[in-house]
């Protein structure tokens, strides 16, 4: 008589334990939902859902932004109290923003909304791997676009800064709507 075929082979042995492993798992798993289920406690109230601080003067909330919101937190910052000085001052701050975020001023190809279509031209002959000579015309033709808004932006904030105190001026600086 063969004695490897007298006891149980290990490869037997080790799907038995798997198999009541497997069940034990499943006991478990299936004891869970019931004792929650038991738990007399109720369940936390549902967080309020984020608010604009920035109205309040304070950061705002990613998801609930405006750039109303934005411009009247900025309007209570600066202490503007005109109406019609804040329309000049408003006027001159949106155009600030729409220049910056047309040359990229806050952080390179992030430029905001997309980028200007000379941005994306280039970022297509990069995607689409086109011969250098081409990607090299868009890039020139980046930097043109871009210099010639840069310009437009030194302008604009210079006109900003001609309406303000030398205090609304310091807040925008640090802000970094002015340099």
């Amino acid at each position: 008589m063969n004695p490897v075929c007298s006891r149980p082979s290990s490869s037997n042995a080790r799907l038995r334990r798997w198999a009541l492993a497997a069940a034990l798992l499943l006991a478990i798993a299936a004891a869970i939902p019931r004792a929650a289920a038991q738990d007399d406690t109720p369940p936390p109230p549902p967080e309020a859902p984020p608010t604009n601080r920035a109205a309040n003067g304070g950061p705002r909330s990613r998801g609930n932004y405006s750039p109303e919101a934005m411009l009247e937190a900025l309007r209570k910052r600066l202490g503007v109290t005109d109406d019609a000085e804040w329309s000049v001052i408003a006027a001159r701050i949106t155009a600030v923003r729409t220049l910056q975020r047309s040359t990229g001023a806050f952080g390179g190809f992030r430029g905001g909304g997309g980028g200007n279509p000379e941005q994306q031209a280039l970022r297509e002959a990069i995607s689409d791997q086109l011969p250098d000579a081409e990607i090299k015309a868009r890039l020139e033709r980046f930097r043109a676009v871009r210099k010639e808004n840069q310009a437009k932006l030194d302008q604009a904030r210079a006109d900003l800064a001609a309406v303000l105190t030398v205090r609304q001026e310091a807040m925008l600086v640090m802000l970094g709507l002015l340099q």
